[in-house]
């Protein structure tokens, strides 16, 4: 499949049955286009450097996700508008967890943290 229509899926997933394992398979699709495209824009390496951090946190129980998909070939708008899009699906996502009343405060305010830096990995990316 490809990188592109990757991030359209999985975005997909993310808004309407979404669970841990969709979402790390985001930030793995996510961390990708970092490691093939980081070298033609510093905005790759601030956008990396969130995501590492929100791997390490949160996802550190989802190594093994793997998403079957072509890495990105170009720094191109098509290819950072599809990796924002599908950070800010994923801020989304973290953000109803940060409301769910079901989980502990300290676990809500990660989540809260994380959708915060999801969305400053997008931005760097407009």
């Amino acid at each position: 499949m490809e990188y592109i229509e990757a991030t359209r899926r999985v975005g997909a997933g993310l808004t309407e049955a979404a669970d841990d394992t969709t979402a790390a398979a985001a930030v793995q699709l996510a961390i990708e286009a970092w490691k093939c495209l980081a070298g033609t824009d510093l905005a790759w390496d601030h956008c990396g450097l969130e995501l590492l951090d929100i791997r390490a946190r949160l996802y550190s129980e989802y190594d093994d996700v793997v998403v079957d998909a072509a890495a990105p070939v170009r720094d191109d708008a098509e290819t950072r508008l599809a990796v924002a899009t599908l950070l800010e699906q994923l801020a989304r996502y973290h953000e109803r967890l940060a409301a769910d009343d079901h989980e502990g405060l300290a676990r809500r305010l990660s989540h809260d943290a994380g959708a915060q830096q999801l969305r400053r990995a997008a931005a760097a990316l407009a």
